[in-house]
């Protein structure tokens, strides 16, 4: 299959970049910055640009994976317009596209922060009801793949993952990197609030393994992805304290306006639908850390 993978030279993309190649694909990325993969196509742009856009579907996908966006939720508070010019445009322009080009399927990375504070499990029949300006970017989007699905036909599917880490993610700015930084004497890390605020941490791979399973599917969804278990930030501290053999203790801060207390997935349909989560937290936390002293070392 001929896919274009918008934001592929990121941390999910690269991951799914190997998987795919490892299948025989054939794979375009197109991103702001080269590949870390040999062996694919690359395309150097702003997924806002409508005529890098139209380029980059010069290499006729059959299936288009949407990564690319801009992802903090605290500088989605800050910034909103720039969040929506990005998030939202970049989908649209995808999708016409997609629809003018007769492009098969098209996956696109949501997040559980559609849904916003759920009194209950999340599910794909959970309403939306963002809570902050990141989490509506992609409630608007979701929007738009449901329409070009059944104006166009083109089979869309919204992946609402969860909070993604694993190996090749040290560049990000996200919690798990964070710790291993702070561990590494690389910086600090604060605990916002009492610190029992609670996420579902999925390991990349079997975030790469749902995507190609959207890419191959004939039936448009809205599907969560996780790992079904959920646990706090003090918690996860501790965990990190374990791999790395280093006792953390994080500096406290008040809690942060818009954030969710706690997360928890109910994969129930996921797994119905053909993903499984094959990567627990403990053993996933393991592998990052290996993955990251490797870095390390390299630097």
């Amino acid at each position: 299959m001929r896919v274009l993978i918008t934001g592929g030279s990121g941390f999910i993309g690269t991951r799914l970049v190997r998987r795919l190649l490892q299948a025989s694909h054939e794979v375009t990325v197109f991103d702001l910055e080269a590949p870390r993969v040999d062996g694919v196509n690359f395309i150097r742009g702003n997924v806002t640009d409508p005529a890098t856009v139209e380029a980059a579907f010069d290499t006729n996908p059959e299936s288009v994976v949407h990564l690319a966006a801009k992802t903090s939720v605290l500088n989605s508070i800050k910034v909103p317009k720039e969040v929506f010019e990005t998030n939202v445009l970049a989908t649209q322009l995808l999708l016409d596209q997609a629809r003018l080009r007769g492009t098969k399927s098209f996956v696109f990375a949501s997040t559980n922060a559609v849904v916003g504070q759920s009194d209950s499990k999340i599910s794909e029949r959970t309403p939306t009801l963002p809570l902050t300006p990141y989490g509506a970017s992609k409630a608007a989007s979701e929007a738009l793949l449901s329409a070009y699905s059944s104006s166009y036909g083109i089979v869309t599917s919204a992946l609402r993952l969860t909070n993604v880490y694993g190996p090749e993610m040290w560049r990000k700015d996200s919690i798990i990197p964070r710790l291993f930084r702070f561990a590494s004497g690389q910086g600090s890390f604060s605990v916002y609030g009492d610190g029992e605020q609670y996420r579902d941490y999925v390991f990349v791979d079997d975030v790469a393994a749902a995507m190609e399973r959207a890419m191959e599917s004939n039936q448009s969804t809205v599907v969560p992805i996780g790992s079904g278990e959920s646990i706090s930030v003090t918690k996860l501290v501790q965990l990190v304290s374990l791999v790395t053999e280093c006792q953390l203790a994080p500096e406290s801060l008040p809690a942060q306006p818009g954030e969710m207390r706690g997360v928890e997935i109910d994969i129930t349909g996921a797994e119905k639908w053909g993903y499984s989560a094959s990567v627990m937290i403990t053993e996933g936390l393991n592998l990052t850390w290996q993955d990251f002293q490797t870095q390390l070392v390299r630097d």
